[in-house]
């Protein structure tokens, strides 16, 4: 619990910082990413009307069954460009990342046996990222889907399953719709 509590100090304050790049307020989102396998949160921060840097915590119980993962909390902290469709609501997103955190190991993939546990191991590793994204008009919340996959770098170079599928909800702080559109060209 102290290193969630720690992890979402240090991502909120790395969140804080970026809300004001080039000295022009931009929008930024906050809300929840829930995974087949756990969830967490997820900020995300746009540095103009298609570059964002997105910042998530997730937590997972694993699957104890590929790569013989086990639970996991990991700080991730993605570059991604947007793409922005006619209707400037929905847009497609994609990016690479890094990651840091802890997970569980266990010998021969089973994750119910404690006996089997070989303890917990700090991971780092690279993400990508792609994904689609509705933004409702009326009030500013978004709904994404995405696909996350991992790979891990320590002790061994390692796929990381957890977390590989989202679905997220944030608000969005800001005049997000603002920025989307293009202006009209001047004549």
């Amino acid at each position: 619990m102290k290193r969630l509590n720690f992890l979402l100090v240090v991502i909120s304050l790395l969140f804080l910082s970026t809300a004001n790049v080039s000295g022009q307020v931009t929008g930024f989102g906050l809300g929840l990413r829930g995974t087949s396998d756990g969830g967490g949160v997820s900020g995300k921060f746009f540095l103009d009307r298609n570059w964002a840097i997105e910042g998530q915590i997730n937590g997972s119980q694993g699957s104890g069954y590929i790569d013989n993962d086990g639970a996991s909390v990991v700080a991730v902290g993605l570059f991604e460009y947007n793409f922005i469709l006619p209707d400037p609501s929905w847009r497609i997103f994609v990016g690479p990342g890094l990651h840091v955190g802890t997970w569980d190991r266990y010998d021969d993939g089973y994750y119910y046996s404690d006996s089997r546990k070989t303890g917990v191991q700090g991971i780092f590793g690279i993400d990508g990222i792609v994904g689609v994204e509705y933004v409702f008009k009326p009030v500013p919340i978004g709904i994404a889907m995405d696909l996350k996959p991992a790979v891990n770098f320590v002790r061994d170079v390692t796929f990381f399953p957890n977390n590989f599928f989202g679905v997220s909800a944030r608000y969005y702080f800001g005049n997000i719709m603002a920025r989307q559109h293009k202006p009209a060209p001047s004549s």
